[in-house]
């Protein structure tokens, strides 16, 4: 079968890996698949060799409207390869794929990976969206929050498929044996992960236990602005901007806690990764409904709402004071790597191919 795979490499965002995952595994399943980079092709993650890679981005530098480009590029690139089924993360590439010809283009999979009931989709980006689904051939959601948000026409249509852990097999297998007393979170530095939240939560922490700081790992936009935060703080010595590193896993290993702000999330994998490391985890209710399906509360995690500093600090300053019941919830957690398996995931997303 031949599949393509749409991105917009933007950099080491979940969506990005994902879906050089996807295509990687798809081939390795004896798929010929090719990944379209429409937009960006600032890649941190390793394409398989069987992958083939068509680098589009060369349109964005051309004269004229930018958008046009793209939408010229693509359909040429699907003249050249001719595929069965595209498939796609972003919904710019999806809705461009619809108004190309079925017998250009092939079937559509559109997997929606944000939250669909952001403002971003109204107006006439809404309208946009209501037109291109109607000519959507399958959806992949990753929660029944972001399914039920749509009416029975697209969910008939739709398959629940969450991400797969990307943890090694053999590396973490329990729980960190020694905590340092550093709590961390891991994510874009962007208002949708609002660790601007988890700084002020953290500063009223401090003060009633002492001793531990706050790491926080990503870049993103708001770096100067989260840097004047800790400063206007006085927290320069105890809440730090690590920056993006490829071994993640070894720097939060032997944290207390691992601790998502997000506002909204398709389905939180650095959260998972968190779980399936053994860390004592605390999420927010982030729309809609990812971090929820992955953590039943008090139980493998805990979960606070949205935007409530208020609960967020009572449940850190919970976390680090009871640690016997911390560490069992995490060893709970850490079953994610049993249910969230590539294989199980990518066999999932292999066989709704195959059915569109």
């Amino acid at each position: 079968m031949k599949i393509v795979c749409v991105g917009y490499l933007h950099g080491s965002g979940g969506a990005e890996r994902q879906i050089i995952m996807l295509a990687n595994a798809l081939a390795e399943r004896g798929n010929d698949v090719s990944l379209i980079v429409l937009c960006e092709l600032n890649n941190k993650y390793m394409i398989s060799e069987r992958v083939t890679l068509y680098d589009l981005t060369t349109c964005e530098s051309k004269k004229g409207n930018r958008f046009l480009n793209r939408f010229k590029a693509l359909k040429k690139a699907y003249l050249s390869i001719a595929p069965d089924v595209t498939i796609h993360y972003w919904l710019q590439s999806a809705y461009f794929t619809a108004v190309i010809k079925k017998d250009i283009r092939g079937k559509i999979i559109y997997s929606e990976r944000g939250d669909p009931g952001d403002k971003e989709y109204k107006g006439a980006l809404g309208f946009v969206k209501y037109i291109a689904f109607k000519k959507i051939d399958g959806f992949v959601f990753q929660s029944e929050g972001a399914r039920d948000f749509f009416k029975s026409d697209v969910k008939k249509r739709s398959v629940i498929i969450h991400n797969p852990i990307s943890v090694p097999e053999n590396k973490y297998l329990s729980a960190s044996l020694t905590r340092e007393k550093r709590i961390v979170t891991v994510g874009r530095l962007h208002p949708q992960k609002n660790q601007r939240l988890l700084i002020e939560a953290f500063e009223r922490l401090s003060k009633k236990i002492p001793g531990y700081i706050l790491e926080i790992y990503g870049e993103g936009p708001l770096k100067e602005e989260m840097a004047k935060q800790i400063k206007m703080k006085r927290l320069e010595n105890k809440v730090f901007l690590m920056g993006a590193h490829e071994n993640i896993f070894e720097r939060i290993y032997t944290a207390s806690l691992f601790v998502l702000t997000s506002d909204y999330e398709g389905m939180p994998n650095a959260l998972m990764e968190g779980m399936a490391i053994g860390l004592p985890c605390i999420s927010t209710d982030c729309r809609p409904g990812g971090a929820r399906t992955l953590i039943e509360d008090n139980v493998t995690g805990w979960i606070t709402p949205i935007g409530d500093i208020d609960a967020l600090y009572e449940k850190m300053k919970y976390v680090l004071t009871h640690i016997h019941e911390a560490e069992t919830v995490a060893k709970n957690g850490m079953k994610i790597r049993e249910s969230h398996t590539s294989k199980m995931v990518f066999n999932k997303w292999a066989a709704f191919v195959k059915t569109i």
